[in-house]
């Protein structure tokens, strides 16, 4: 068995049907049915049950992908580890997170201030950014709350409160807290779902027990027009308030406002040097963030 048959044998299984597999990697059909055979054989089983034109792994076939995908993943660790060394470093870090307000603290002075490291933001829901760090499309997750998973690590960055965004001419713009329940009845603004994978005011609202009233989902300018003329809500965070320089940001009392930011990775990646110098940035932030809320 080398590492040819098992990147082979993944396409295969992820695929599910020999002659889409063996044009994906551009070799016949039947030298990629003579390579399964040899693995199976050699291997003292089938790997696939046949169903007509489609292979569906059975339980052996399972077994087999679970560690081909480790040993496929472990090799790609060892070209990246290999190439930091050669190299000093590799400049591309690969970000999900789950909101954008997460990243409007840092983001911009983290990039002057490392002008040679390159980010992909990506925005994706929680359960996407797991996937995506055990798949090794992502290098970290940044979420609302934890993600559990025995492989991944997630640590706390720091504490923080979602806040009620109105405009100066709204009729709430004077309070100096508010509750959900509060809202309820008001038209609320927000970014569309194809832009934003988990909208605050989704979750805030299904919390609360009741669904949004939508008056307008659109981009950040258009719905900041929108607001300043006094009609509809939004949401924020605390921690990022001035970056809401021309809105009203009024804390949420209920006891769901209160979440708590976390930074993960999968824990058995190799993590180049940007990586941990991203790491300890965003480290430092959460411990500035904390000291403000003293």
């Amino acid at each position: 068995m080398d590492l040819l048959q098992l990147k082979y044998f993944k396409v295969v299984a992820e695929q599910e049907h020999i002659t889409k597999s063996a044009k994906l990697l551009m070799v016949s059909q039947p030298y990629l049915s003579a390579l399964v055979a040899r693995l199976e054989e050699e291997l003292g089983g089938q790997l696939f049950n046949r169903d007509g034109r489609r292979v569906v792994l059975n339980e052996y076939g399972k077994i087999l992908l679970h560690h081909a995908n480790e040993a496929l993943q472990h090799l790609e660790d060892a070209k990246k580890e290999i190439a930091d060394m050669r190299s000093r470093d590799t400049k591309y870090i690969r970000l999900g997170s789950s909101s954008t307000m997460l990243s409007k603290r840092w983001l911009v002075d983290f990039l002057k201030e490392h002008d040679d490291i390159r980010l992909a933001h990506l925005l994706a829901a929680h359960n996407e950014i797991m996937d995506g760090l055990l798949s090794g499309r992502f290098d970290f997750g940044l979420t609302t709350g934890r993600l559990d998973h025995p492989k991944i690590i997630s640590v706390p960055l720091w504490k923080d409160r979602y806040t009620l965004l109105v405009g100066a001419r709204h009729h709430m713009a004077r309070r100096r807290k508010i509750y959900l329940q509060d809202i309820q009845n008001e038209k609320i603004c927000a970014l569309p779902e194809d832009q934003s994978k988990l909208r605050i005011v989704d979750e805030l609202c299904k919390k609360a027990g009741f669904e949004p009233d939508f008056v307008l989902e659109g981009n950040v300018e258009l719905l900041s027009d929108y607001m300043r003329e006094g009609v509809g809500v939004s949401f924020g965070l605390a921690s990022v308030e001035a970056a809401y320089s021309d809105m009203r940001s009024i804390p949420l009392a209920d006891e769901i406002g209160a979440v708590s930011i976390y930074l993960s990775w999968c824990g058995d990646r190799y993590l180049t040097n940007s990586m941990l110098t991203l790491q300890r940035y965003l480290n430092e932030v959460g411990k500035n963030i904390e000291a403000e809320q003293k």
